[in-house]
């Protein structure tokens, strides 16, 4: 009975950006744009019978930081109000208007955890185009000198350990919350893919 239940969706605070594709970035209470929201730094919402509220603290956002922020409504069934997702209240009002900013120690890691997270997602998506393995060997040459020029070296094979590592996981669970922000050419949602895709790789190496 319960599934067949409609799910009342809130509305939360997004920031338009199209490079996030189809993982919209959405206000949490520590006042950055994140997937998912947890514990630490829940997602802010209003209930629909707030849309008012909502769409005037969008415009205080907006005005804030200089970028279009817009109202959008979700709905997700594991959300649980005071751990994935807050109800706004005054005592959020400085999110609206931006983020505290990292130690320089903790935003230099995670920047060149990101970075790496970007970097090593590339190799990926090339090494998953390749149609044959004269190609896979080209991309291989590729990477590594690509590699060995920004990070001091590296090869496929240690890129996909990375991706599918404690590190790797980590790297992009600081993105999905918003902690650091992707500067390179793809989308969260292509960064989540080629996670993905190095997973089953690694899955198919380990089983064959």
């Amino acid at each position: 009975m319960n599934a067949s239940m409609p799910l009342d969706p809130y509305l939360l605070l997004s920031l338009a950006d199209p490079r996030s594709g189809s993982h919209v970035r959405c206000l949490n209470a520590a006042g950055r744009w994140a997937i998912h929201g947890s514990a630490h730094s829940p997602l802010l919402v209003w209930h629909s019978t707030q849309a008012d509220d909502a769409r005037a603290a969008a415009e205080r956002s907006s005005k804030a930081r200089g970028r279009a922020v817009e109202v959008v409504s979700r709905g997700d069934s594991s959300w649980v109000e005071g751990q994935q997702i807050q109800v706004f209240t005054d005592a959020f009002e400085a999110a609206l208007h931006g983020h505290a900013a990292h130690s320089e120690a903790k935003a230099r890691r995670l920047r060149t955890e990101a970075d790496k997270l970007e970097a090593f997602c590339v190799v990926v998506r090339a090494a998953s185009a390749a149609a044959d393995h004269a190609a896979f060997a080209e991309v291989s040459r590729a990477a590594s000198k690509a590699l060995r020029a920004k990070f001091g070296g590296g090869s496929i094979t240690s890129v996909f350990a990375w991706l599918t590592g404690r590190a790797g996981n980590e790297a992009l669970a600081s993105v999905l919350a918003g902690e650091v922000e992707l500067t390179g050419p793809l989308s969260i949602q292509q960064v989540v893919e080629a996670v993905e895709l190095a997973k089953k790789a690694e899955f198919l190496r380990e089983e064959s």
